[in-house]
């Protein structure tokens, strides 16, 4: 029994090592750079596939090469040194118009993988590929598509002519190891997912467009069970985004444990000429996390934690709009957890909902906010437009929020739990901004740095609040701020208001009774 054991340990030990090997070389293919191999790395694909899969290996050298169509059982194994490089003949991408490929393309196909510590190189920054935002003509760099178990691991991918990595339409995928460079076009995002089961980790992103971007392009068909974990991540858009395209919406997705860092380039569409107000740091990431739903779908049972975030303008952007539709479904079950950010604009964190259509059930926990600061009196005052059919984006509600710390509107059960605001600069604003918000908790608030004249908190038609575990060292004019006739049921229990001018300020349509103090330090 012993040795029959052994024999089945060895043989499963060793099942990779027994897999048959196709080298490209023996097919043909020239790692010189200027022979075009496609046909010979295709040849042997092929092969492989028909013998009933193996491993088609690519040594060291730098082989040119149009689209290769990935089969069912091939691992595409790029030794050290490798170098796949991504013909600018369009001749080499049959049918681009009709249908977006990848420069390495799997359709239709299962237990496959790409693996090996070579590059993948799709040269996007070339010439014949810079054809505007929304050309067809442009390849993926990596597209798996309609596929099932399949594996890519280790490699690395530059320079896209498009999206860099797309997953659509596929089933159990797992990403590890990753390494994507990609600042050479339009639309260079890192990662795409619009897929079920699926497994992302310890990647290192570095985009022009989205790091690692979830989506829902197919009416009726979720973008689910998504884990993402252990990756470092920088993008001149957002670093981790779900949407913009959320037809049928996201569920169930985890995402834990990553780094959000400086991007190293920021100009590719100079960038540089286009200053946003109050932004300091010359490279930047957009927004952190950015949790779009605009195309009347649903999104729910999301959590995020772990995530330190450096040199972005927003850590984080909830939206709930209408962008394609007037259909809204719903944006709810949110956890967001143990974040550390600098935020190096104006452009505060938010929640946002529309009139009717409300954020709800989002719980943020355990978050310290660097805040920039700067803002001015007159930043309170100005109207911030509802925009509930513009693309989203952490920009389209201005330059300054009336808040530096959170803004929050449309939205109900709603909780914001030990929550830190540090200031860089003075700020004239208010620390929390709530606006059509029902059943919110705000515990532990902290802004140790608000020398502002204006409130801490401010409300507008605000109802079931509870505001708790309040103190400053600091001397603070006023705390909070109540407008709107709508505004009822405001609690504010167990706070430290010692070192508190003036508590609570009520806007004339607002009833003395809207407010409770109930075991305050006073």
């Amino acid at each position: 029994m012993k040795n029959i054991l052994g024999a089945l340990i060895y043989l499963l030990t060793t099942f990779p090592l027994l897999a048959k090997e196709y080298n490209v070389v023996n097919y043909g293919a020239v790692g010189d750079g200027q022979t075009n191999c496609t046909t010979f790395i295709q040849e042997a694909v092929d092969s492989c596939a028909s013998q009933g899969g193996g491993r088609v290996v690519i040594p060291a050298g730098e082989y040119l090469t149009g689209t290769i169509f990935l089969r069912s059982k091939v691992d595409l194994y790029l030794e050290q040194g490798a170098i796949l490089s991504g013909s600018t003949d369009y001749a080499d991408y049959p049918n681009l118009a009709a249908d977006r490929k990848g420069l390495i393309h799997a359709d239709h196909i299962e237990n496959a993988s790409i693996s090996g510590y070579g590059t993948i190189n799709a040269n996007g920054a070339d010439r014949a590929f810079f054809r505007g935002n929304d050309d067809p003509l442009r390849p993926h760099c990596v597209l798996f598509r309609n596929c099932r178990k399949m594996n890519i691991r280790d490699v690395t991918l530059l320079n896209s002519a498009n999206w860099t990595f797309r997953i659509f339409d596929c089933d159990e995928v797992f990403v590890s190891g990753l390494k994507i460079y990609s600042h050479a076009n339009f639309n260079n995002d890192g990662i795409d997912i619009d897929a079920r089961n699926i497994v992302v980790t310890n990647c290192m992103i570095d985009a022009t467009d989205d790091g690692i971007c979830l989506k829902s392009n197919i009416p009726g068909r979720l973008c689910e069970n998504i884990a993402i974990t252990n990756c470092v991540i920088a993008s001149n858009c957002n670093a981790i985004k779900f949407g913009t395209a959320s037809e049928a919406g996201f569920k169930n997705v985890s995402i834990s444990n990553c780094v959000v860092k400086t991007p190293a380039e920021n100009d590719l569409f100079g960038y540089k000429a286009h200053v946003v107000p109050g932004v300091t740091a010359p490279i930047v990431n957009n927004s952190g996390v950015a949790i779009e739903m605009v195309d009347g779908g649903t999104l729910e049972k999301v959590s995020i934690t772990n995530i330190t975030m450096q040199d972005v303008l927003t850590p984080i952007f909830i939206r709930l709009g209408h962008r394609r539709s007037d259909k809204v479904q719903h944006l709810k079950d949110i956890v967001i957890s143990n974040i550390i950010a600098n935020a190096e604009s104006r452009m505060t964190s938010s929640i946002n909902g529309i009139p009717g259509y409300l954020a709800e059930n989002i719980s943020i926990n355990n978050v310290v906010i660097n805040c920039n600061g700067g803002g001015l009196k007159e930043h309170t005052q100005s109207k911030i437009q509802e925009q509930e059919g513009l693309y989203p984006e952490n920009k389209m509600f201005g330059p300054t929020m009336p808040s530096y710390g959170f803004y929050i509107r449309h939205a109900k059960n709603i909780s914001l739990n030990n929550v830190i605001f540090n200031l860089n600069y003075k700020d004239e604003r208010f620390a929390v901004y709530l606006e059509d918000a029902e059943n919110i908790r705000l515990d532990h608030i902290k802004s140790d740095d608000h020398v502002s004249e204006q409130p801490v908190i401010k409300m507008v038609n605000a109802s079931n609040v509870t505001v708790s575990g309040y103190d400053s060292p600091r001397s603070v004019p006023l705390f909070l701020r109540v407008e709107g006739d709508r505004s009822s049921r405001i609690k504010l229990i167990g706070n430290d208001f010692s070192t508190v001018g003036k508590i609570i300020d009520l806007g004339d349509h607002v009833k003395q009774s809207a407010v409770t103090k109930v075991y305050n330090i006073e």
